[in-house]
C-alpha cells in the first residue's frame, strides 16, 4: 500500500430525498454518456468524464463544497485568512523568485499564528477545509494540510483529539503529515498523546510502519513536560540500547543533557564508554556530562576516560575539553 494524502473521514450529514435522487441521476447519466460517447460506442477508459467522478465524489463527502469555497462556521475574517493561508502554502513554481518566495512564507507564520488563536469555530473550518476534496481531484500539498491541521489542533484541541491519534497511529497517510500529527498531538493534548506515545517509545522494533522515530521521542519529551512527568527512564533506555533507531538515541541523548537527573547522569557516562564506533553518539554524551554536572565532577570522567580511550580522534576531542572547561585538570596521556 503506497503512502497516499490524507483525506479526514466523516460522516455525511443528511441529505434531503429529492436533492439526493437529482444527485444520483445526474451522477449516473454522466457516468452512462461518458462510457458510450458521442457516437455511442463505448470509448476507451480515458473517455471518462471528470464531470461524473466529481458527482459521486460530492455524494460521498456528503455534498460538501470544494476548498475554493470559504468553510462555514468561522467568522468571515477567518475564513478568508484559512483561504489565505491554503494559497500561500500551496508550493509555487520553482521559477518564482525569493523575495516572492520569502515574502509568501512570513506571512504564512502570521497567519498560522493568528488562527491557532482564532477559537474552536475557526479550528472546526480548517477541519472541514482538511476534508473537502480538491477541485482538480489531486492530492493537496502537504504543507496545506500541515497548516490546516495546525490550526484545527491548537483552535479546535478537544474536536481534532481523535484525528490526531489516528494519524499517529495509522499506516495510509504521508509520513510528513503523521510527523506534524504527532507533534501537534503532544503540544495540544499531552496527557492522551503519553497513552500512545509511550508503547512506541520503548519498542525498538516497530512491527508496523511509524512517524519517524526521532520525533516520536521528541513528542513523548514535549507531552513530558506539559504533564510534569519525567521522560528520564525511557530516555535512559532508549539512549543505551543498541538496538533503538539512531536518530531516536541521538534525540534522546540530547534530551538527557538538559536533565540533572542521577539516571540521566548514569546513562550518558555508560555511552560515553560505549565501544560502538559512533563517536558522535559519544561526543553528545560528553557535552551532556559537561552541561549537568559539576566542572570537578565532568573533568574527572573526562580524565578516566581519556586514560583509556583507543580511538585517536575521540581522544583529541576529549583533550579538547578539558581544555576548554578544565583549565586546572590533567589531560590524559
Amino acid at each position: 500500500m503506497n503512502e497516499a494524502s490524507f483525506r479526514v473521514p466523516s460522516a455525511p450529514p443528511a441529505i434531503d430525498r429529492p436533492l439526493r435522487h437529482r444527485l444520483l441521476s445526474h451522477a449516473r447519466r454522466a457516468i452512462a454518456n461518458a462510457f458510450r460517447g458521442r457516437s455511442g460506442r463505448a470509448p476507451r477508459a480515458r473517455g471518462i468524464r471528470i464531470g461524473a467522478l466529481a458527482g459521486l465524489a460530492l455524494l460521498s463527502s456528503g455534498c460538501s463544497k470544494t476548498s475554493t469555497a470559504a468553510p462555514v462556521g468561522a467568522s468571515a475574517g477567518s475564513r478568508a485568512d484559512l483561504l489565505e493561508l491554503v494559497d500561500v502554502m500551496t508550493p509555487l513554481k520553482k521559477t518564482v523568485t525569493s523575495d516572492i518566495t520569502d515574502r509568501r512564507f512570513l506571512r504564512g507564520r502570521e497567519l498560522l499564528g493568528k488562527l491557532r488563536t482564532a477559537g474552536r469555530e475557526t479550528g472546526l473550518a480548517a477541519m472541514s477545509l482538511l476534508r473537502e476534496p480538491t477541485p482538480d481531484g489531486k492530492p493537496r500539498p502537504v504543507d496545506v494540510e500541515r497548516a490546516l491541521l495546525d490550526v484545527a489542533s491548537h483552535a479546535a484541541p478537544e474536536d481534532a483529539r481523535p484525528l490526531l491519534e489516528k494519524l499517529v497511529t495509522t499506516y495510509g497517510p504521508s509520513l510528513e503529515l503523521r510527523t506534524e500529527a504527532t507533534m501537534l498531538y503532544a503540544e495540544t493534548s499531552p496527557a492522551q498523546a503519553l497513552v500512545i506515545l509511550e508503547p512506541m517509545v520503548k519498542k525498538a522494533r516497530p512491527t508496523q510502519t511509524q512517524p519517524p522515530a526521532e520525533f516520536i521521542v521528541k513528542s513523548f519529551v514535549t507531552a513530558c513536560d506539559e504533564t510534569g512527568r519525567s521522560p528520564v527512564p525511557e530516555l535512559a533506555d532508549v539512549a543505551t540500547n543498541l538496538y533503538m533507531d539512531e536518530t531516536a538515541r541521538i534525540r534522546a541523548v540530547k534530551e538527557l543533557g538538559h536533565r540533572p537527573d542521577p539516571v540521566a547522569i548514569q546513562a550518558l557516562e555508560a555511552i560515553l564508554v560505549e565501544s560502538t564506533g559512533d563517536g558522535y553518539l559519544r561526543r553528545m554524551a560528553a557535552q551532556g556530562l559537561r552541561d549537568s554536572l559539576p566542572k570537578e565532577n565532568a573533568c574527572e570522567i573526562f580524565r578516566k576516560v581519556g586514560d583509556k580511550e583507543s580511538d585517536l580522534n575521540f581522544l583529541q576531542f576529549l583533550k579538547d575539553m578539558l581544555e576548554k572547561n578544565c583549565s586546572s585538570a590533567t589531560p590524559p596521556r
